[in-house]
């Protein structure tokens, strides 16, 4: 294998490694930005749950104030009845203060619901703090770890920029400018043959083409235009013929002679 094509390995290995890193930089970002809405979703819980607790009290205050009034008309009936001169305005009290001792019961079953709803939305609340909390510690831990992933991946970067400029300052003008064609369509400019197969495709090379590749000439992949190349120590080492034991016949023992009585 010519110097050339081995910098071209090497500079393709680089640039697959690039690749990788650029994008694994890209997706730190994205990464942060979902569990980041994630965060703000779980504030706003916590904010809705405070209104929702907050609306709840308003309705008992609410409440309180109403069966308040309510208790006030009954001590007003019961102090008007005493002075009335009338059995009909006697009873009309009497049905004004039973109308009102209804209403407190309704009120007090209304006042009871709203204090079960408050019980449940604070064990809620509390949850939906806790989860909060932990998210929170969560996203500065991943923060901090984007910050150290972002700086290392970026070292490894500028080595490879600088090691890939370095391999295609080593290559032929045109055997570059082959490779980078290819590159940009396919990702990847070279494919090891193995086998009469092409590793960038999988498909095989006719016996001519194969004969070409492992006698050291550049060609392209017929399926996928990949300058292809054989690397004779990448080669699998064919497993030996498993040798049957050959049988050995049995050998005939004589039968002794028969002896005259």
């Amino acid at each position: 294998m010519d110097e050339s094509l081995v910098h071209l390995i090497h500079l393709q290995e680089a640039d697959v490694e690039v690749a990788q890193l650029r994008q694994a930089i890209a997706a730190l970002p994205r990464h942060l930005a979902t569990i980041e809405e994630k965060l703000r979703t779980q504030t706003l819980g916590v904010e809705q749950a405070d209104k929702a607790i907050q609306a709840e009290e308003t309705k008992r205050r609410r409440l309180e104030s109403d069966i308040k009034d309510q208790q006030q008309k009954i001590a007003k009936f019961r102090e008007q009845s005493s002075s009335v001169k009338t059995n009909e305005q006697f009873h009309a009290l009497q049905h004004e203060i039973t109308f009102a001792e209804n209403e407190i019961r309704k009120l007090e079953d209304l006042e009871l619901e709203g204090m079960e709803r408050a019980e449940q939305l604070e064990t809620s609340r509390k949850q939906t703090r806790q989860e909060l909390a932990n998210h929170k510690a969560f996203v500065e831990q991943e923060k901090e770890s984007t910050r150290r992933q972002t700086a290392e991946k970026q070292a490894r970067l500028d080595t490879l920029n600088a090691s890939r400029a370095e391999f295609r300052s080593q290559i032929d003008a045109d055997l570059l400018a082959d490779y980078d064609r290819v590159a940009s369509a396919r990702g990847t400019g070279l494919a090891r043959v193995e086998g009469q197969r092409c590793l960038g495709c999988q498909m095989f090379l006719r016996p001519q083409m194969w004969n070409q590749v492992r006698e050291g000439q550049r060609i392209h992949c017929e399926s996928c235009g990949r300058l292809l190349y054989y690397d004779q120590a990448s080669e699998p080492i064919p497993e030996p013929p498993i040798v049957e034991p050959s049988k050995r016949k049995k050998r005939a023992v004589p039968e002794p002679p028969e002896t005259e009585s």
